[in-house]
């Protein structure tokens, strides 16, 4: 699964996105600056272009979770999971009953305000492992029932204090462990950079689900594009 990054706050931002060969866009609220009608209108854009739309939260947010289930998303990204009791809170909070204990069944979006069958629709979760704490515990984590888990790069090399250094055997022996863990099947990638994408492209085997990029590095890089042509000139 194609998945980019959405931190702006734009329905216009959303059409694009989704209005491409990517299968669908992760609107981010943990970096993003959402308010909540913005994020359901962007919900709704990419929804309508049948594109599949996941938000990504900061933390285990109940109020701002059950909205976005409401809306109708196909699925969530919970940052920074690192133990196995927030792990079981979030799958059993989001499932619907036989699965969880999902509650507030209401004539929603999700359900076409009850046009829809009701409590059929599970969301897929994704956990992100991004801290050494998160990969220590990743046994534990992935006993709790998420479907997929997504490497979040930067974080995971901060919290081993080398942010970015992508060839440093600290990071190298990190990542390989959840590699080791989790199979490709299961498992997802953050590519920020197109230094990143590039090295992916050509990729024999590669995660189930990769993000390419997001909008703001998209803009970054494409005036930087016109700026070293302009300057070629």
């Amino acid at each position: 699964m194609n998945l980019t990054l959405q931190t702006i706050s734009s329905t216009i931002i959303s059409e694009i996105m989704a209005d491409s060969f990517l299968d669908g866009v992760v609107l981010d609220k943990e970096h993003g600056v959402f308010d909540d009608e913005r994020l359901f209108s962007c919900i709704q854009t990419i929804k309508a272009l049948e594109k599949k739309c996941f938000v990504r939260v900061a933390c285990f947010d109940k109020q701002l979770i059950r909205m976005c289930l409401d809306s109708g998303v196909d699925g969530i990204i919970f940052s920074t999971v690192e133990d196995l009791q927030e792990s079981k809170e979030i799958v059993e909070y989001c499932r619907y009953p036989k699965y969880g204990g999902r509650r507030g069944q209401g004539l929603v979006r999700e359900n076409k305000w009850g046009n829809a069958e009701l409590g059929t629709h599970n969301p897929i979760l994704m956990a992100q492992i991004e801290t050494k704490c998160g990969v220590e515990n990743l046994d534990n984590i992935m006993s709790a029932g998420f479907d997929y888990f997504i490497v979040g790069p930067y974080d995971l090399s901060a919290s081993l204090g080398c942010v970015a250094e992508w060839d440093s055997e600290r990071y190298r022996k990190y990542y390989q462990q959840i590699e080791s863990k989790i199979c490709n099947s299961k498992l997802g990638l953050f590519l920020p950079s197109m230094r990143q994408i590039n090295n992916f492209l050509d990729a024999e085997e590669r995660p189930k689900i990769l993000i390419w990029g997001m909008d703001t590095t998209f803009l970054i890089e494409g005036v930087d594009f016109l700026r070293r042509g302009i300057h070629n000139e």
